[in-house]
């Protein structure tokens, strides 16, 4: 595993960065497991509230590009500093860049927001609480997959693992997906020698390993029953 002092540092987001392929089959994986695995009709039934914090739009494509177009408008898109955790509906599910990403700007800025939440899910009733989870943004540029023994944060205080892992799963016959399950994230319409230039196509599936970690209650009863 990686501690603080290993991970890589940026001031920015890696667009032209390619995961590594072996991340193909650690999704895979995770998708064939029920413990590690949710459809979208499961996010569906169990999210009050979908909210994505996120530094760019761009940004927010890349990682959620699945969720993104099956759920449409119904998810919130907040730039980091806007984040009024008590202000947040019931029920949510917040979706926060990962406080070990790699990108020290937002890495602290995530890890103020990730506090002031977790304050305010302290004063709220069980069935109002925020379901707060990280995704990775730069993290699969460099942290080391868990067949391999590796776990992509260990800092002061906190383990976040691949215990805690999850992974939103394809349905079937969508249109999008790759027999991978990444999807064709920059694809766009191959002109023919006799054709104009079409504009390209925006992406449709995301173009990063759209692997959570943080459980919600539905996968943390489903592992306590298993």
């Amino acid at each position: 595993m990686r501690h603080d002092e290993e991970r890589p540092r940026t001031s920015e987001f890696l667009a032209g960065g390619t995961a590594p392929g072996h991340w193909t089959q650690v999704l895979g994986s995770m998708r064939a497991n029920p413990f590690t695995h949710l459809s979208l009709d499961e996010v569906r039934a169990e999210a009050a509230h979908l909210l994505i914090v996120t530094p760019s739009p761009e940004v927010a494509r890349a990682c959620f590009g699945e969720m993104l177009d099956a759920f449409g408008d119904s998810v919130e898109i907040a730039a980091v500093d806007e984040l009024v955790p008590k202000h947040v509906p019931a029920g949510t599910w917040v979706f926060l860049p990962h406080r070990q990403d790699g990108w020290t700007e937002l890495e602290d800025a995530s890890t103020k927001v990730r506090a002031a939440s977790v304050k305010e899910n302290s004063s709220r009733e069980a069935g109002s609480k925020l379901v707060l989870m990280e995704y990775g943004i730069n993290l699969w540029m460099w942290a080391e997959p868990p067949s391999s023994g590796g776990d992509p944060v260990c800092h002061a205080g906190e383990l976040i693992s691949w215990e805690s892992a999850w992974a939103l799963g394809a349905e079937a016959g969508c249109g999008t997906c790759s027999a991978d399950g990444l999807g064709d994230a920059h694809s766009g319409d191959v002109p023919t020698e006799d054709s104009t230039t079409p504009e390209p196509s925006p992406p449709t599936a995301s173009a990063r390993p759209p692997i959570y970690f943080g459980l919600p209650p539905i996968l943390r009863q489903r592992r306590w029953d298993g």
